[in-house]
């Protein structure tokens, strides 16, 4: 396990391909691979170890997992610090699915967040695999969030 490097971008980009595939099914936009690949690479490039980390995992050369914290600054308020940690791009390789490597990831994911002092780590999924392995760090799901769609 390490935290992702810029020499990294390419392969994180072609795994997020792959896990936006797996992840909206039917609704990815078919033939955008190429077009989704380069503006998450153009992203990465400006954003990695900036205010998205990658904490990956390989085997050999390759990356096999994936468990990003985007880290948000909002204006701070009298009782809390404004710095939250956003977990996203949770995924691993179906042939390495069930040996722990994600449970491994979102606890280093975790500890890195105390050592930066951010107030609450947040995430969103439905995948019942996943809100399990969460809960047992002791995710808990929230209610006061409310969304506005612009469209």
């Amino acid at each position: 396990m390490r935290i992702a490097r810029k020499e990294d971008i390419e392969e994180l980009s072609k795994l997020r391909v792959i896990q936006q595939k797996e992840d909206w099914k039917e609704e990815y936009p078919k033939g955008e691979d190429k077009k989704f690949y380069e503006i998450t690479k153009k992203y990465l490039i400006k954003h990695l170890n900036e205010d998205i980390i990658f904490f990956i995992e390989e085997q050999g050369k390759h990356i096999i997992a994936t468990c990003g914290l985007q880290i948000i600054n909002y204006m701070p308020q009298c009782v809390k610090c404004g710095k939250e940690g956003y977990i996203c791009d949770v995924f691993t390789l179906r042939e390495y699915r069930r040996k722990g490597i994600q449970t491994k990831l979102i606890g280093e994911c975790i500890k890195f967040a105390q050592e930066q002092n951010l107030e609450i780590l947040k995430l969103s999924s439905d995948n019942p695999e996943a809100i399990s392995i969460y809960k047992k760090y002791g995710f808990e799901k929230e209610k006061l969030i409310m969304e506005y769609y612009i469209k």
